[in-house]
């Protein structure tokens, strides 16, 4: 019960991070990124947009950790697309040249939740053992 608990709350903490980065895209946009006087309407919409897909993962966490037992595809899917956006990142360096340190960081994170589908499985196997007498 111990471990199911710890990786239902690293879930919802680990999720909290790309909820609070969409927060501040979705408020300041495009300026968040580049100086405003070369923002545009269709960059800043785009950022703007895409913000609020940077916040599904935290919701997606809290139904996750509600219903554990059957939610693994669901877990699956949104790890992966994190991991894949991640791998998006790494391609525009190779386009417009290295990504600052902070952005690496946030790659490296991206990358690490993959370490919860491991987890994800040894939990839901402990969940279903049967008890030791």
């Amino acid at each position: 019960m111990m471990m199911r608990r710890a990786f239902q709350i690293t879930l919802l903490v680990v999720a909290s991070l790309p909820f609070l980065l969409g927060l501040m895209t979705l408020f300041a946009g495009g300026a968040r990124f580049v100086p405003e006087e070369v923002v545009t309407a269709q960059l800043d919409g785009q950022l703007r947009y895409y913000a609020v897909y940077s916040m599904l993962p935290l919701l997606m966490s809290i139904w996750i950790v509600r219903n554990l037992e059957i939610a693994g595809t669901i877990l699956l899917i949104t790890l992966g697309a994190t991991a894949l956006g991640a791998l998006a990142r790494l391609y525009s360096a190779t386009q417009y040249g290295a990504l600052e340190p902070a952005t690496m960081a946030i790659v490296a994170f991206e990358v690490g939740v993959l370490v919860f589908i491991p987890w994800y499985r040894l939990v839901v196997r402990r969940a279903h053992a049967p008890a030791s007498a």
